[in-house]
């Protein structure tokens, strides 16, 4: 176990930790390990990207290259809160255009008189929650001081509630007509000032810097 803890107590101090352990790691103990590593970065706001176990992204692979007769080399990969959430507002532009093509689409098949695929609907849906939690954690850690975002997360989730009901009576027109009103004023406000939330982030990290 002492082994175990200076192998988590090293990858504290790295964004991408390597071949640091070479005991035959078993099954069973993997969650522990894991639960154990995510506990200490946490405290380092600091998250796991990728975990590979004998070169094997274990998030590809459904079955685990692990053999207990050699030594395994397991690869843990971590991000900070702030490269995080940078490259999730990075993201979040591309996926707010798509957004709106697809939306444009949705509104073409209905004038057409057909039908819009459920599949697309929850791919949608899915994106939706994804802002939602973007929203929540910018609200949870930053504050910026020309925008109100708290405002902003109450509405889109009360507007999310609507589309879950909507969703769930399969009425993709009132669905979509739906996301005409506040839903697509939020998205492309919160697309116009992506920048300015950038910027507030990084500043707020070298003040971080400076205090500690």
């Amino acid at each position: 176990m002492t082994e175990t803890n200076e192998t988590i107590d090293l990858m504290m101090n790295h964004t991408s930790v390597r071949n640091f352990t070479e005991e035959a790691i078993e099954p069973k103990d993997l969650e522990k390990i894991l639960k154990a590593i995510s506990k200490k970065l946490e405290k380092h706001e600091k998250v796991i990207q990728n975990i590979y176990i004998n070169g094997s992204n274990i998030q590809d692979s459904i079955i685990l290259d692990i053999d207990m007769d050699r030594p395994n080399i397991m690869e843990v990969e971590t991000k900070s809160y702030t490269d995080l959430i940078l490259d999730s507002l990075t993201l979040s532009k591309e996926y707010i255009e798509t957004f709106f093509e697809v939306k444009k689409d949705f509104e073409q098949l209905i004038e057409d008189n057909e039908k819009i695929s459920p599949i697309e609907i929850e791919e949608t849906d899915s994106f939706l929650n994804w802002f939602s939690d973007l929203l929540y954690f910018l609200v949870e850690n930053y504050a910026f001081p020309v925008s109100n975002l708290q405002e902003t997360m109450e509405t889109f989730r009360q507007e999310l509630a609507i589309l879950s009901e909507l969703k769930e009576k399969k009425d993709y027109v009132a669905y979509v007509s739906t996301l005409d009103y506040c839903i697509s004023d939020i998205l492309e406000n919160f697309k116009t000032n992506i920048d300015y939330y950038c910027k507030n982030i990084l500043e707020d990290l070298e003040q971080k810097k400076i205090i500690f």
